[in-house]
């Protein structure tokens, strides 16, 4: 919430709105500089005050200079320390003096937090709610469980340990702490049925898109816990947490009360989400509960001692540190990283952080693909390399089967009869009929319910999904659905976003080439297109090649995109630039800053640019992405420097154009000295865009009329002729329909749709070229 400055006085800054300082800071202990060998160039007492700060982690700072500096690390490499001031003598920093400098503004925000807590406990008990507070053994949670301590009596809230069984012992020995410092408090511990051990050789390492452990080993057991603890299965629980937007951009974007953000029952909310860490240690500091010693080694966060979100500060401390604790789970990232690299470099990819970037199963001893989906003679099947589960006993979270006739067997679903039957070696095939009366939503569905019995061991992710206590699993790990409590709601399918089963989602192979040819994929010597060079040849048209404006490669990357933009042709032999093209005609009136103009070019790079398409299928929005991320899942079938040239030409495109920022493909957020880049998806597309991506869709399939169903079942297949503008501007399928009914009244004379009862029609006219649909920008 606030800046801070540096006072004059030993260690103390102050906080204030109108401070240029903001970074995250935190202070630094006598273990710290003991363990880094500090005490050989500075002398310093024995004291349990802190002795100066850090900022950013690895800057230390003393009354606002950088004194010394860290660099390096990972998990098999401690970092090193660069001196900047030699022979300092450093006082303890007077942490009353740093109160009394901060008064004011602190116990404002105390208040403010107070008010919040009680307010929401207020409102939400008048629904007959249980309340919780998630108590991790952290900075953030203790600061949490102080505050709602002191506004709420005991009885009415629980304390929450979510225990992962990955911890580092000083956490649960903060834990302790904490039990005898509220000793009035009802303390609870929540822990998983699998152990980390099994769960991480079931699903693989998590990687930071793929969290997996933390539904698994944080959010179910703690739900499951609170169904136990108030013995109300359908209870609704405000779980009150400590998190912060400080911390990262994705919880920026929170809001204080989040309804439903972690399970259908749950409302989270979050009293501290606006302070910083300048403020959180004045009060831990002040109030004396700064518990977890791991702080005083010099760590900045504590959690899981194995994480794909850690640093490689973290790595290097807490494997220096904690190695004893910390070898069963780094010895399964070890042996990933031999599975999918050579020996020579199998420690680099480690220490280097390569390992976080996993997105699938590629790699896995459990990894890949165990179904396989043909759709012919209006049928859709399944065959099962493997199975964990039984489709009879799975199906029927669909819907009920009514009928069986020899080997026929017959289904409701969505108030509709379909025919299926169960062929093959160990029954491994599973056929449905008829395939042409199924909508997005039952496709969709099935492919989730072929998911679970595949992959499903019994994590008991889907369970806390189920709003009726219809969907549960046995001690053997198998599903077992209550029929006649069912409603047939689909939750526990679609949390996942499209794969039906956490494990599925943790372990099928769908990056890599996933059927693409990706040969030419870095041919634009990693440039990105820009909004000036477009604006340049939108000027000067392909005389701007011989003008020197650009160099020689970036003149030479710009003719690339250009032509895969469907703006720049070849004429003939010897002419090497070409020239502009019919399209180029239609959208230059619209200019270079104009986002149907960005529109226009990204739906062609769609068809003419492999990058582009890649990312379009294989990069789903509603993610947030880092340049390692993508080159990971491109897969290892091109060369690095291939990749990365073919990722920097694409992440700079959306740096230094519309289609990153106004488009939403990837929206850049400064991390460091690079950027992460937040796919969100086009939310407000233009209509005549979303007419021109239909239009160049049914030019290469040759469907001018077609079911919604139709269009979505070859979503994200590379070998599909056309890519749909749900793919290109990643667009929430659920509004798709929206989006289709309002073009249709809007140009009614190029667009028919018929959304009624069962039917989801969308009529096109051939007579019609998609270049036609340009020239409603005039109208």
């Amino acid at each position: 919430m606030y800046g801070y400055e540096w006072t004059g006085q030993n260690g103390i800054y102050r906080l204030s709105v109108n401070s240029k300082i903001e970074k995250e800071i935190r202070p630094v202990f006598k273990e710290e500089l003991d363990y880094f060998g500090f005490n050989e160039h500075w002398t310093y007492p024995d004291t349990d005050a802190p002795l100066l700060w850090a900022e950013g982690i690895r800057r230390y700072v003393l009354n606002g200079s950088c004194v010394a500096e860290a660099t390096g690390g990972g998990f098999y490499t401690k970092p090193t320390i660069k001196y900047y001031s030699e022979g300092l003598k450093l006082e303890p920093i007077d942490v009353d003096a740093l109160w009394h400098e901060n008064e004011r503004l602190m116990l404002g925000l105390e208040k403010t937090a107070m008010d919040f807590i009680r307010k929401t406990h207020d409102k939400y008990k008048k629904q007959g709610m249980a309340f919780a507070v998630a108590f991790s053994g952290g900075k953030d949670s203790l600061v949490l469980l102080d505050l709602v301590s002191r506004t709420l009596p005991p009885d009415e809230f629980s304390v929450v340990f979510s225990n992962t069984g990955m911890e580092l012992s000083t956490t649960i020995q903060s834990v302790e702490r904490a039990k005898e410092h509220w000793s009035s408090l009802k303390f609870y511990e929540a822990k998983s049925h699998l152990n980390p051990k099994d769960s991480w050789e079931e699903f693989g390492p998590p990687g930071r898109r793929m969290r997996w452990c933390c539904a698994v080993h944080k959010s179910v057991p703690t739900i499951l816990l609170l169904r136990e603890i108030t013995g109300n299965y359908n209870i609704k629980v405000v779980v009150f947490d400590g998190v912060r937007a400080e911390e990262s951009a994705a919880r920026a974007d929170r809001d204080e009360i989040s309804v439903g953000a972690k399970n259908i029952n749950q409302i989270n909310c979050s009293p501290i989400l606006k302070w910083g860490t300048s403020e959180l240690f004045i009060y831990l500091l002040h109030y004396g509960i700064l518990f977890n010693d791991a702080y005083r080694k010099g760590l900045f966060r504590v959690g899981c001692i194995v994480c794909p979100m850690s640093s490689a500060w973290w790595d290097g401390i807490v494997n220096d540190c904690y190695p004893d604790e910390m070898r069963e789970l780094l010895s399964n990232v070890e042996n990933y990283a031999r599975a999918t690299k050579p020996d020579s470099e199998v420690k680099k990819f480690i220490e280097q952080g390569g390992w976080k970037a996993r997105m699938g199963g590629r790699g896995l001893q459990n990894g890949g693909n165990r179904v396989v989906e043909k759709i012919e003679d209006d049928k859709i099947s399944f065959s099962f390399t493997s199975k964990r589960q039984d489709w009879l006993q799975v199906c029927s979270i669909l819907g009920p089967v009514v009928y069986k006739e020899n080997d026929v067997y017959t289904q409701l679903i969505d108030k509709q009869e379909f025919q299926f039957h169960i062929t093959g070696d160990a029954n491994n095939t599973v056929t449905y009929w008829p395939y042409s009366r199924m909508d997005r939503f039952i496709l969709s569905h099935l492919r989730g319910i072929a998911n679970k019995t595949a992959y499903c061991f019994g994590c008991k992710a889907c369970e806390v999904q189920c709003p009726v206590n219809a969907f549960t699993i046995t001690e053997t790990g198998k599903i077992y659905i209550r029929e006649d409590k069912c409603v047939h709601c689909c939750n526990c399918i679609e949390f996942t976003n499209g794969k039906g089963c956490l494990a599925a989602k943790s372990l099928s192979v769908t990056g890599g080439e996933n059927g693409m040819d990706l040969k030419g994929m870095n041919r634009y010597q990693h440039f990105g297109l820009r909004r000036p060079w477009l604006e340049h040849f939108f000027e000067h048209k392909e005389n701007c090649f011989t003008m020197g404006s650009l160099g020689t490669r970036q003149y030479d990357s710009l003719k690339v995109w250009l032509k895969e933009a469907g703006l720049l042709t070849a004429t003939g032999k010897g002419v090497k630039s070409g020239v502009p093209t019919p399209l180029f005609d239609k959208i230059q009136p619209l200019g270079a800053g104009n986002p149907l103009t960005w529109a226009v070019i990204w739906t062609n790079l769609a068809y003419n640019s492999i990058i582009s398409k890649w990312y379009m299928l294989n990069a789903p929005a509603g993610e947030i992405y880092e340049k390692n991320d993508l080159i990971f899942l491109l897969g290892d079938d091109y060369s690095k420097s291939t990749r990365d040239n073919a990722v920097t030409a694409l992440l700079e495109t959306f740096r230094h154009s519309p289609i990153g920022t106004v488009l939403k493909q990837g929206i850049p957020i400064p991390n460091g000295n690079s950027f992460k880049f937040s796919k969100q998806g086009w939310n407000t597309p233009d209509a005549v865009a979303i007419l021109y991506a239909l239009y160049m869709w049914a030019e290469a399939t040759g469907r001018y009329t077609f079911t919604l169903g139709q269009m979505e079942a070859a979503r994200g297949n590379a070998e599909a002729k056309g890519v749909d503008p749900v793919s290109i501007f990643g667009i929430n399928p659920d509004r798709f329909k929206d989006i289709l009914q309002d073009i249709s009244l809007q140009f009614d004379k190029y667009i028919r749709t018929t959304f009624v009862a069962d039917l989801d029609n969308v009529q096109l006219f051939p007579e019609y070229k998609s270049l036609d649909i340009l020239d409603l920008i005039a109208k």
